[in-house]
Order: structure tokens, then C-alpha cells, then sequence
């Protein structure tokens, strides 16, 4: 299967949001003071689809962020223990830690899907 995967660390004086896209699929990584967010967006990165907020940005100070897409319309987002999929053709999105997943007109109310192991081994 074929896949696109990138990576990235926050820095002190960095970028505060990271963007990337692969075929019609985007994802969007926003530091903010108090939270630090991943957005499923449009490959432009212009169209919110669905944002799931993860943490305060002190709890993941210095890892690694992993994110990849799969031609299957998914993509993946990874950090330290937290694991996030996102399935842009049922437009559905979970995560392995019970976070809320918030949508957005696009994608309709309700968005969230299980966590399955099948999800786990795409994270990996």
C-alpha cells in the first residue's frame, strides 16, 4: 500500500503550525498556548473537516510528531502515547485516548469511530 509519511518536533521558537497534504487529504498541527490541536483538512489545508485537541503543548514538549497517509484515504498522526486516525472517505476520526473529536459542517455530527486494533497497526 502506498503512504507518505513525515515528521516533525515543535521548537521554542518555531513554527506554531505545521501542514501537510497527500492526494485529497490534509492535516493540520496547531501549537497554541494552551492546547495543541490536529486538524483533518482539505489538501489545500484551507477546509477544516474535523480537529481533535490533544494536550497542554508542556505535556508533549520534544517529541516527535509522525504523521502519515495511506491511499486508502486514511492518514495517521502520532505522539509519545497518543495515536489519532483519521478516515477521510467515511469521514470518521478516533484516537486511542478517549479525546473528543469535534467536526466540522463538512463532515456532519457524528464523526467519532471505536479505536480498533486495526487502527493501532496503521499507527505503528
Amino acid at each position: 500500500m502506498q503512504h507518505q509519511d513525515y515528521s516533525f518536533t515543535f521548537s521554542l521558537f518555531g513554527k506554531k503550525v505545521q501542514m501537510f497534504h497527500w492526494n485529497d487529504m490534509g492535516i493540520v498541527v496547531e501549537k497554541e498556548p494552551d492546547v495543541i490541536c490536529i486538524y483533518g483538512t482539505d489538501n489545500t489545508n484551507s477546509k477544516i473537516l474535523c480537529a481533535i485537541p490533544l494536550c497542554h503543548p508542556k505535556y508533549l514538549k520534544g517529541e516527535t510528531f509522525h504523521i502519515s497517509f495511506f491511499e486508502d484515504s486514511t492518514a495517521t498522526v502520532n505522539v509519545a502515547d497518543v495515536r489519532t486516525f483519521f478516515d477521510f472517505a467515511s469521514k470518521k476520526c478516533s484516537n486511542n485516548k478517549g479525546l473528543q473529536n469535534y467536526s466540522s459542517d463538512l463532515w456532519g455530527k457524528d464523526i467519532t469511530c471505536d479505536w480498533t486494533s486495526a487502527f493501532e497497526k496503521k499507527s505503528n
